[in-house]
């Protein structure tokens, strides 16, 4: 084999090798050398600002409330509150949801009606009918 070859091949062998060691055995990751973080840095450092803030609001709430002479509220019941709101809301949202499917279909229906001459019915013919207000009630 060509002298040359074997020095130029040998040499690109070491620079491979030296390259895996540095990698391998660099404190850090590649991340911390151009500046970024991992996704579960990130994720991380937004769970804790996202509980300082918590904390910051709850203190100035509970600080009115106490100028006001009213009790404190703690975070469990301050998650109470946001449950309900939340459930009344979704409860609000199906309700409103029923109600357009149900004006959807008295259209629908009082069409075919005025196609075929017959008299079209309202809201209240059918709660005659069939019972006022939703299932739950």
């Amino acid at each position: 084999m060509d002298p040359f070859a074997l020095i130029w091949f040998g040499s690109v062998a070491v620079i491979v090798l030296a390259l895996f060691l540095v990698g391998r055995h660099y404190p850090g990751s590649g991340l911390d050398v151009i500046g970024m973080k991992s996704a579960r840095q990130i994720v991380e450092q937004r769970e804790a600002l996202e509980a300082e803030d918590l904390d910051q609001m709850l203190a100035a709430h509970n600080a009115r409330r106490r100028a006001r002479g009213e009790r404190e509220v703690t975070v469990g019941e301050l998650e109470l509150s946001v449950v309900q709101d939340i459930r009344k809301r979704d409860e609000l949202r199906q309700q409103y949801l029923a109600d357009q499917d149900l004006d959807q279909l008295l259209e629908a229906t009082n069409a075919r009606r005025r196609a075929r001459g017959a008299p079209l019915r309202t809201r209240e013919d059918l709660e005659r009918e069939f019972g006022q207000g939703s299932p739950d009630s």
